[in-house]
C-alpha cells in the first residue's frame, strides 16, 4: 500500500515508520525545518504541514491510505496553536481524504482524549467510553478529545477512518516532549527531583514505542475501516514505577512527595520562569493536575482483534535503562 505519513518526525512518528518501511512504500509529509536524517531508505519526502491544505492534499495525491500521527504535544504553548495543529490538522486531512478518496485512514489519538479513568468500572476505561466535554486539564487534552469527538462523528458518517489511543509512551528514541516518562527518568536519575508528585497508589498505563508502533501497523492492514482501538501497555501504580526504576537503573529515587499546592505553586513558578528564557518547564500547574488523576486502560479489544501484545513495564525499562546506559545519558 503507498501509505502517506504525517508526524513522522515525532517520537512515535520515527519508529512507526521504521516498523511500515519493509512492508509498505512510504510518503512522509515533513516540514520545510525538519530533520530528514536517520530514515529508512526508499522512504520518500513531501514538504508540507497538516495546517496547510494544500501541502497535504499534493502529498495524498496518489495514495492508498494516509496515517495521521502529527500532533502538538507541548508541555507549554498557546491555545490557538493546539486548535490549528491537533484539531485543524485533523479537519485538512479528513478533507483532503474524501477529496482524493483516499481508501483508508488511521488517526492516532491519545490515551488522554478518553480521560482520567477513576469514574471507570475497577478505575479502568477502554476505546468504548464516551469522550465528552469536562473541566479539561489543558489544552492538549482539551483538543486531544474535541479531535476525537469529531473522528468519531467521521466513522458514524461512513468515513473510512480508524481511531488509536497509545497509552504513555516511552522508549528509545527522541527526547522530545511527547518521550514525557524518559525525560522523567533522566531527571530522577540526576537528581533533579528532590520529591516526587500524586499519590502512590494513582495507576498509569506504560507502553513501549515498538509496541504502539507495531499496533498502528496491524491496524492499517486489517480489512475493516471505522475501529477504534486502546493501544496500551501495563496498568501501574506509581509506587511500583518508582520501585522499578530504582532497581532497574540502580538510582536512588525521592522517598518525599510534594503537597499538590506547594507543586502547584513551584510549577507556575516554572512555567513563567520557562516563559521569559525560552526554556521548557519541568513543572506546570496542569501537570500536577494530571499526577492526581488514575490514567489507566484496557487494550484487550486491540489483543483480540489485532494480536496486539504489548510487553510488562519491566521489560521495557530494561531495554530503555540499557539504551540510556549505551548513549552515556544514564550516569555510570
Amino acid at each position: 500500500m503507498k501509505l502517506l505519513v504525517t508526524g513522522a518526525t515525532g517520537f512515535l512518528g520515527r519508529r512507526t515508520v521504521a516498523a511500515l518501511a519493509p512492508r509498505h512504500e512510504l510518503r512522509l509529509l515533513v516540514r520545510p525545518a525538519a530533520s530528514r536524517d536517520r530514515f529508512p531508505a526508499g522512504v520518500e519526502f513531501v514538504p508540507g504541514d497538516v495546517t496547510d491544505r494544500a501541502s497535504l492534499a499534493a502529498a495524498a495525491a496518489g495514495c492508498d491510505a494516509i496515517l495521521h500521527a502529527a500532533a502538538l504535544v507541548k508541555i507549554d504553548a498557546p491555545a490557538a496553536e493546539f486548535d490549528r495543529v491537533n484539531v485543524g490538522g485533523l479537519e485538512n486531512v479528513l478533507a483532503v481524504a474524501a477529496e482524493a478518496r483516499v481508501a483508508r485512514i488511521l488517526y492516532v489519538s491519545s490515551f488522554i482524549a478518553l480521560g482520567p479513568t477513576e469514574r471507570g468500572p475497577g478505575g479502568v476505561l477502554d476505546e468504548r467510553v464516551e469522550s465528552a466535554d469536562r473541566a479539561w486539564i489543558n489544552d492538549y487534552e482539551r483538543t486531544k478529545t474535541l479531535s476525537d469527538l469529531r473522528a468519531r462523528r467521521a466513522i458514524a458518517a461512513g468515513a473510512p477512518l480508524s481511531v488509536v489511543y497509545p497509552g504513555v509512551i516511552y522508549g528509545p528514541g527522541e527526547l522530545t516532549e511527547g518521550n514525557i516518562l524518559v525525560r522523567h527518568l533522566l531527571d530522577l536519575a540526576h537528581g533533579r527531583l528532590p520529591a516526587l508528585m500524586g499519590k502512590p497508589e494513582r495507576r498509569w498505563n506504560y507502553v513501549f514505542v515498538d509496541d504502539v508502533a507495531a499496533g498502528i501497523v496491524a491496524t492499517l492492514e486489517q480489512e475493516s475501516a471505522g475501529r477504534r482501538y486502546m493501544l496500551g501497555g501495563e496498568n501501574v501504580t506509581q509506587a511500583e514505577l518508582y520501585r522499578l526504576v530504582g532497581e532497574i537503573g540502580k538510582i536512588r529515587v525521592p522517598r518525599l512527595r510534594m503537597p499538590d499546592v506547594l507543586a502547584s505553586a513551584s510549577g507556575a513558578a516554572m512555567k513563567a520562569w520557562a516563559r521569559w528564557t525560552g526554556g521548557v518547564p519541568r513543572l506546570t500547574p496542569d501537570l500536577v493536575e494530571i499526577y492526581r488523576h488514575d490514567w489507566a486502560y484496557d487494550s484487550s479489544t486491540a489483543v483480540r482483534e489485532l494480536g496486539y501484545s504489548p510487553r510488562s513495564l519491566r521489560a521495557g525499562l530494561e531495554t530503555t535503562v540499557a539504551w540510556l546506559r549505551e548513549t552515556g545519558a544514564w550516569p555510570a
